[in-house]
């Protein structure tokens, strides 16, 4: 555990999560506040982006699988409903949020999920996806299954047929794409998981790469993320859904 008085350095260092701004404003170019136009997050978790959005104006519904996590949520006066409960209704949404949620499904896994959201959009609707890339650390996540690429999803979503296993009956546009960066950092050592001199050592080189990362304006780091906003242009019968 780091200790506190570098604990507070390094919160104060990367106090400026571009992420979470990222998101923000590419929800509020899909739904500006005030229009009445209606979005849910796939994935919502404990609610973070719910809460973030809604104080911006949004309209959000939170869509959860973990039935404890839903309770939570409403609990704290969240908008949440289990997966199973949101199959149930057939009401259309401006937004699909999905935050840290497509890399955790296999990819027919993920095209099915992908596309049966998708048909819950309206028409000129738009998705809103962050997810991290491949890095050293990608799979210290427990679940974890694959990193995806924007252009990965465009090969079986988007307007033009790619030579891949299958295509999805709807159709999505890339509108704009960030890439995040985050700074320098060794993950696999032993002072990681184990209390060592070492330990101490490798949090003195986190909290110098982040300095380093920050004074740089974010040059001396790495890209290990992307956030993409994604317009759904139609929905089509499938070309194919069988090996070309």
């Amino acid at each position: 555990m780091m200790a506190s008085p570098l604990r507070s350095a390094f919160a104060a260092i990367l106090s400026m999560e571009g992420e979470a701004r990222k998101l923000a404003e590419f929800a509020l170019r899909a739904c500006p506040s005030g229009t009445g136009r209606k979005a849910v997050d796939v994935g919502c978790g404990f609610g973070r982006n719910l809460i973030a959005l809604r104080a911006k104006g949004l309209d959000m519904l939170g869509v959860e699988v973990n039935a404890q996590i839903v309770q939570r949520n409403l609990d704290a006066g969240l908008p949440c409903v289990s997966a199973e409960d949101f199959a149930q209704t057939n009401d259309a949404f401006d937004l699909l949020l999905m935050s840290h949620v497509i890399e955790h499904f296999a990819p027919e896994d993920l095209f099915r999920f992908l596309d049966g959201y998708l048909d819950r959009l309206g028409p000129d609707g738009y998705l809103l996806i962050a997810t991290p890339l491949s890095s050293n650390n990608f799979y210290d996540d427990f679940d974890h299954v694959k990193p995806y690429q924007p252009l990965g999803l465009l090969m079986v979503f988007g307007e033009q047929e790619a030579q891949v296993q299958y295509y999805a009956r709807n159709r999505l546009r890339l509108v704009d794409l960030w890439y995040r960066r985050s700074y320098w950092r060794i993950n696999h050592a032993r002072g990681r998981l184990v209390r060592s001199r070492m330990g101490r050592v490798l949090q003195i080189v986190d909290l110098l790469s982040a300095l380093a990362f920050r004074c740089s304006g974010g040059l001396l780091g790495r890209t290990d993320g992307w956030v993409g906003l994604f317009r759904k242009v139609g929905a089509a019968t499938p070309v194919g859904t069988g090996s070309r």
